[in-house]
Parts: structure tokens; sequence; C-alpha cells
């Protein structure tokens, strides 16, 4: 009998705890709609003027790409170096 009385107050104390708006918003249980007053438009999205520029290489850039490349082919067999050759092309 003494359990029946703690869960029929337990009950009770959770009935009045969601009836109350406030312990409501606290646990989230409460949709919040969106004010359709207060919904504005976005500008678009636009690029800067100088998107599709490409920066330009100077001579330093190719003699870098150059010993990359070299430093990756010194692994290589001749065959695979002969290949990796034609790729390139």
């Amino acid at each position: 009998m003494k359990k029946f009385g703690l869960l029929i107050s337990a009950a009770v104390v959770c009935a009045a705890l969601t009836a109350c708006n406030a312990t409501k918003e606290s646990l989230g249980l409460n949709k919040k709609a969106p004010n359709e007053f207060m919904v504005t438009t976005k500008a678009p999205l636009s690029l800067p003027p100088e998107y599709n520029l490409l920066p330009v290489a100077g001579d330093n850039y190719k003699v870098e790409q150059q010993e990359y490349r070299e430093a990756e082919t010194e692994d290589l067999t001749g065959a695979e170096k002969k290949l990796l050759a034609k790729m390139e092309r």
C-alpha cells in the first residue's frame, strides 16, 4: 500500500510539473513555431570579381614541381618511370 501511495504521489507531481508552461519550456517539451512576420529574405550569394583568376606561377614554382616529381620517382623502376611518362603526356 505504501508503494501505491508513492506511485500516486509521483504521478501527481509529474502531472503538476508538466502543466506548468515554464517547466515545459525548460525541459524542451514545447515546440516553438517560427513567426511568419519575422521571416526576412536574405540577399543572394555573390562571388568576388577575381574568382576566376588563377595565380601566375613563376619559374621558381616550375623548379619546385620538377624536384617534387623527381623525389617521387626515385624509388620507381625503369618500366614504372616509362609508364608514368606516358601518363603525363
